[in-house]
């Protein structure tokens, strides 16, 4: 399939067409799992099996975002992948898999599973409210459900300390909201992903977005935002955020990749690129399509759900090469490393254009040289708000999310556009980056802190009940 481009004068390019498809439950694919589905076991085909499984997930946000009725039974098909996932061949969360023939590799399934476990419990309640209270969709049902409650024994700390911090972040949150009173101007939200709206997971291709976090988050930014971002390292597809998520796409919430340098709008993919030279994006391409190459072979296909897999960003590809318990052989691993090289060397023979950063040991990245600048998060927070014609300036607030150093940025560039208007939302529990936040927004009242994601999808939960449950629908 082709994408056709369109540079523009200020280095953005514009992509469209049928290479980049939607996830909205109108183009979702028919696909269904039967409840007879077995797991399969080789590394490919459980991918697919889990995308199979986020369809079912995106049609319910869908029909609940749209208070439109759930059809049961795509509740019963994460119902049976939670089961498939959990039976005699998971241990400890981990898994093993097949991978060049006959060779085995262990998943860890954690995330998965506890995504699931969350998602089937809420919507179980919401079900159960709907019957109970005579209510027409499950939608209606929200307001029966304490979504607190079903989440709080997750909390890395305690359940008590979950209760207190979303307590707390409910109280922030209702500041942020409350500026439209005082300005007539709803205030904008710039969010990070995983680690801050979504768990980190062991293997990224496989880092899905439960439905719970979904509903709070399309509501909230469609009742109290006129902007709400999310803006990710990783990158758009491939799989990248619009696989994993199970928010509508061209919904009332922003997507973006490659820390902003590229942003999905209005059904088309606009990338700044203009750092990046004609030869270095041809041979970025190519480089890609010698990697495709080199997985598709039985040796190295399990290194596709090795911790960040294969993510093509606008000026690299960040390769997995490890995972966070060691499960890959070190040989295999250097082999693969010694692979990619190789590749590098075939589209770059003079080591001119490509060059490989192995930038943890967990993962490696292959880069194109660029002019010399430094790309970071406030530049794509920049771009989505030139490309919407708004403004981050006063009156009214923005609040940042993250839960890393590379946020920082972000709150930087809104502390100076905004001085007293600029609010920070971090997901951490390491005090000196909670010291470096406070550095750059000293006021108490336009900072928190809380130690998980689920914290925040709990508090905007709040936030919708205390202002009367509405819906993406009706706004």
């Amino acid at each position: 399939m082709t994408i056709m481009s369109t540079l523009t004068t200020n280095g953005i390019v514009c992509e469209n067409g049928d290479g980049i498809q939607s996830n909205d439950s109108s183009d979702l694919s028919t696909s269904t799992i039967s409840v007879d589905a077995r797991m399969p076991e080789s590394v490919d085909e459980f991918k697919s099996f889990m995308y199979q499984m986020q369809d079912a997930r995106r049609k319910i946000v869908s029909s609940i975002i749209h208070e439109k009725d759930v059809d049961e039974h795509l509740i019963e098909q994460l119902k049976h992948v939670y089961g498939q996932l959990t039976d005699e061949s998971t241990a400890e969360f981990q898994r093993e898999m097949t991978v060049s023939g006959s060779n085995k590799f262990s998943v860890n399934v954690k995330d998965e599973v506890v995504g699931l476990e969350k998602d089937i419990s809420y919507l179980d309640n919401l079900v159960f409210a709907k019957r109970e209270n005579n209510l027409p969709t499950l939608s209606e049902a929200r307001k029966h459900v304490n979504l607190a409650e079903i989440l709080s024994p997750f909390h890395p700390i305690s359940p008590q300390k979950f209760m207190e911090e979303t307590e707390n972040c409910t109280r922030f949150l209702r500041l942020f909201i409350h500026s439209y009173d005082d300005t007539g101007k709803k205030p904008i939200l710039i969010t990070d992903w995983d680690g801050t709206m979504k768990d980190y997971c062991s293997q990224y291709a496989t880092n899905l977005q439960p439905t719970y976090s979904a509903i709070g988050m399309a509501n909230f930014a469609s009742l109290f935002t006129r902007l709400t971002a999310v803006l990710t390292a990783g990158p758009l597809r491939g799989p990248g955020i619009l696989d994993l998520t199970s928010l509508p796409i061209d919904g009332p919430i922003l997507f973006s990749g490659s820390w902003g340098r590229e942003w999905w709008m209005s059904g088309k993919r606009l990338v700044h690129n203009e750092d990046i030279s004609l030869e270095g994006d041809a041979a970025l391409r190519r480089f890609k399509e010698e990697m495709e190459e080199l997985l598709s072979s039985t040796e190295y296909s399990q290194f596709g759900l090795v911790g960040s897999g294969v993510q093509s960003k606008v000026d690299r590809l960040t390769l997995g090469v490890q995972t966070v318990f060691n499960h890959v052989d070190p040989e295999l691993s250097e082999n693969y490393q010694d692979a990619i090289r190789e590749r590098m060397h075939r589209v770059d023979p003079d080591e001119q254009i490509l060059h490989f950063d192995p930038s943890t040991e967990l993962e490696v990245e292959v880069v194109v040289h660029n002019d010399g600048t430094v790309w970071n998060k406030a530049d794509g927070v920049g771009m989505v708000i030139e490309k919407v014609g708004d403004t981050l300036e006063g009156p009214g607030k923005v609040l940042i999310c993250g839960d890393t150093a590379s946020d920082l940025p972000m709150v930087e560039f809104a502390v100076n556009q905004n001085p007293d208007g600029a609010m920070a939302l971090f997901v951490t529990m390491k005090e000196e980056l909670c010291d470096k936040v406070r550095q750059i927004l000293p006021a108490e009242d336009r900072q928190c802190f809380v130690s998980c994601p689920d914290v925040i999808h709990a508090a905007m939960d709040n936030i919708i009940k205390e202002n009367g449950l509405n819906t993406t629908s009706s706004t």
